[in-house]
């Protein structure tokens, strides 16, 4: 019997562009986060709990336009904090940590894919689904309420519609880099899952034993800062005793400084180092 030469077949297809990859790569963590269990349970608890009575008020009560004060209270009172700082959790979990167990790290990098394509794809996808719980239901709820307005200063209503976008594209974005700090740290899913938690939960900790000596620490709270900057967008002020330099560095430094450390973790391992 004559042994068959293995021909090269060149493969019939078009190529993804490089600046490309990282859609590919959020649209895998995408299709695989929306069917995860958790992740189902929190949107289905956190639109239920912090939004449905907020879009049930504005439907069924009179009101003259989209007041500041109203969408401050709701986005700000904290229980939208507490939802995407475990959402943010879950999420992130598996994000880094999970490459770092199963070896898909290596085989993300044997290719032509950059550091940046990386993140860019790992963190568009939680920012996506973030954004499900955080972003898209209070710029629906200020749509519906400029919708069921009895006055017609719509302009003002508008700009406090801006306002909520704002709001909300921090809300999404807050605990998102530190959980993926966190998930670079472990190849255990669980243990990114609960250092993320557990940090978040020790500086509200502190925040609260040190406040009843000196109302400052009250920026080192991830859920009081983030209610706190929610206040200042809608145009209202923070208080007196709550320094307004160190709120915006705590806030600054709570999402760069994450990100760097990501950054800098992925690149060594990238080189090898």
């Amino acid at each position: 019997m004559g042994i068959n030469p293995i021909e090269y077949r060149p493969w019939k297809g078009q190529r993804a562009a490089q600046n490309a990859r990282f859609y590919v790569i959020a649209r895998s963590i995408l299709n695989h986060k929306i069917k995860s269990v958790g992740v189902i349970i929190l949107l289905a608890l956190g639109f239920f709990l912090v939004h449905v009575s907020q879009i049930l008020t504005t439907v069924f009560s009179p009101h003259e336009g989209l007041e500041g004060d109203v969408m401050s209270g709701y986005m700000g009172d904290g229980i939208l904090a507490v939802f995407a700082m475990l959402l943010a959790a879950v999420l992130t979990s598996d994000l880094i940590s999970g490459d770092f167990a199963n070896s898909s790290f290596v085989l993300y990098f044997s290719r032509a894919i950059k550091v940046r394509d990386y993140l860019i794809g790992k963190t568009g996808a939680a920012l996506i689904v973030m954004g499900i719980l955080c972003a898209i239901p209070p710029v629906l709820v200020g749509i519906v309420s400029i919708a069921t307005q009895t006055g017609d200063d719509y302009w003002h209503s508008a700009g406090i519609l801006g306002r909520t976008a704002v709001a909300g594209t921090l809300v999404t974005v807050f605990f998102v880099p530190y959980g993926l700090m966190i998930s670079s740290f472990t190849k255990r899913k669980s243990y990114a899952a609960v250092g993320t938690f557990m940090s978040f939960f020790a500086l509200t900790l502190v925040s609260g034993i040190f406040s009843d000596f000196d109302p400052a620490w009250g920026v080192i709270s991830p859920v009081e800062s983030l209610s706190y900057a929610i206040d200042w967008i809608f145009g209202f002020g923070i208080p007196t005793e709550i320094p307004g330099a160190g709120l915006a560095a705590f806030i600054a430094m709570f999402i760069v400084v994450p990100s760097v450390i990501v950054w800098m973790k992925i690149q060594r391992q990238v080189i090898g180092k």
